[in-house]
């Protein structure tokens, strides 16, 4: 399977990825090619992996720490999740997802 990252710089990373390979879009990212988001780890809580998604379709709901963390950040809509919570499976097959530089 693969996606596709636009990264703060507006680069675009293709990433080939195997499902349960990582636990989340966040430790695929930190782990392909860029660290210096994920500052709490993947809980949810600092914001730092928020994510536009440009096409594709995200099918597990925002846990009630995601919708905070997000509303924090002024991004709680349906085009923004965290990475962190968004869990590789072959519904992100082909998808697109924006790096957003949030850190409040």
């Amino acid at each position: 399977m693969k996606l596709t990252i636009i990264d703060f710089d507006n680069e675009i990373h293709l990433i080939n990825y195997s499902r349960l390979e990582y636990p989340n879009l966040m430790e695929l990212i930190v782990n392909t090619f860029y660290t210096e988001i994920g500052e709490c780890k993947g809980r949810g809580l600092c914001g730092t992996c928020i994510v536009e998604i440009i096409t594709g379709e995200i099918i597990c709901n925002k846990s009630d720490q995601e919708n905070h963390t997000l509303k924090i950040a002024c991004k709680n809509t349906p085009r923004y999740r965290l990475a962190c919570q968004i869990v590789l499976n072959k519904t992100l097959d082909n998808s697109v997802f924006k790096l957003v530089n949030e850190q409040y």
